[in-house]
C-alpha cells in the first residue's frame, strides 16, 4: 500500500517542497500574500507577476493557505485552467515564521489525465491489431496525457511559488537568533569592569606623545 501512496505521490506532486523563514508573524505573512494578490499602482514592483492576465487566488486554511492561479487563454476567450494548487503551511512562535510550501496537481486536473486515454483505448481494444500493438499506443496515449498535464501544472506552480516569494520578500528574513545577554558567552559590564577599564584608558592616554 506504502508503495503505491509513494507512486501516486509521485505522480501528483510538481514541485518539490521549500521552506522560506519570515521575521513576521502568520497573519502578517497572509496579509502581505492578500495584497499582493490584487494588482495595483503602488505596487508597481509586483508588475511582472500579472503578465499574460495572470490572477491569483487565496484561500486561507486554519494551518496556511492554498493558492492557486490562472491567466488569460492566448487561443481562445476566457481563461486558462487552475492545474495546480501551492499549500502552504505557517509553523513559529508567533514572531519568527517557518512557511513549507508544496505544490500538487489540482485533483479535477489530475483526473483529467485519463479522460481522453481511456476513452480511446476503449475504441483500439477493437482494432483488428496485435494485442502487443494496443497496449504500446494505450501506455503511449497515458504518458503522453501525464506528461502535458504535469508540465501544466508544473508551469503553474513555479509561478505560485515565485509569487510568495517576491510578495514576502519586503517583510525582514528570518535570521538565527544572537544570544542573551545571560548567556555564558556574553560579558555584562559592571561597575568595576567599567572603573578598571576606564583607568586603563586614561593611562594609556596619558602615555599618548
Amino acid at each position: 500500500m506504502s508503495g503505491i501512496v509513494r507512486l501516486l505521490r509521485l505522480l501528483w506532486q510538481v514541485h518539490p517542497p521549500m521552506v522560506l523563514t519570515i521575521q513576521a508573524s502568520p497573519a502578517a505573512c497572509l496579509q502581505a500574500l492578500t495584497q499582493a494578490a490584487k494588482p495595483s499602482s503602488e505596487r508597481l514592483h509586483l508588475r511582472n507577476l500579472f503578465v499574460e492576465g495572470r490572477r491569483y487566488y487565496l484561500q486561507p486554511r486554519p494551518e496556511g493557505f492554498h493558492l492557486t492561479s490562472n491567466s488569460k487563454s492566448p487561443w481562445r476567450r476566457g481563461r486558462t485552467t487552475l492545474a495546480a494548487v501551492v499549500v502552504g503551511r505557517f509553523a513559529g512562535d508567533g514572531s519568527t515564521t517557518r512557511l513549507t510550501l508544496s505544490a500538487r496537481m489540482r485533483l479535477g486536473f489530475f483526473l483529467d489525465v485519463f479522460l481522453i486515454p481511456t476513452f480511446i483505448t476503449s475504441i483500439l481494444v477493437f482494432a483488428p491489431w496485435p494485442a502487443g500493438v494496443i497496449a504500446g499506443l494505450a501506455a503511449l496515449l497515458f504518458g503522453l496525457s501525464w506528461l502535458w498535464h504535469r508540465l501544466t501544472a508544473a508551469l503553474q506552480a513555479a509561478e505560485m511559488v515565485y509569487f510568495v516569494q517576491k510578495a514576502l520578500e519586503d517583510l525582514p528574513a528570518g535570521q538565527t537568533p544572537a544570544l542573551g545577554a545571560s548567556a555564558p558567552e556574553v560579558i555584562t559590564p559592571n561597575a568595576e569592569f567599567r572603573a578598571q577599564w576606564q583607568k586603563f584608558y586614561d593611562q594609556h592616554k596619558a602615555d599618548a606623545p
